[in-house]
């Protein structure tokens, strides 16, 4: 394995870490991590890209400012990618992260 490929690995996976706690999940959409975790989805390796999506996933779903600057990064295709290639763990994190912009979606749309 690349030395900084392992690196990126465990960064991403202490971004996982502090996306369960308020102020990781502020730090990491404040300083720039979203473009981050986005751009690991799509070109990291394959536990980089489970542990991204899992981290996307806690911005996501508690925070609707964060939720749509993950949006804005284009983070869908990757994330559509990442559901039907990933590892398990990958799948499934960002399956339920493309099911919570489209709740979020037909949420939004009732309302008005």
């Amino acid at each position: 394995m690349d030395p900084a490929a392992g690196m990126v690995d465990k960064a991403v996976a202490v971004l996982a870490n502090l996306a369960t706690i308020p102020e990781g999940r502020n730090a990491i959409g404040q300083e720039g991590g979203i473009p981050v975790l986005v751009e690991v989805v799509e070109l990291g390796s394959a536990r980089g890209k489970e542990n991204a999506a899992a981290a996307l996933l806690q911005l996501c779903t508690t925070s609707g400012r964060f939720c749509n600057m993950v949006l804005q990064e284009g983070a869908v295709p990757p994330l559509v990618a990442l559901s039907q290639t990933g590892t398990p763990r990958g799948k499934e994190k960002a399956q339920a992260l493309l099911s919570y912009f489209r709740n979020q979606r037909h949420g939004s749309a009732g309302r008005g």
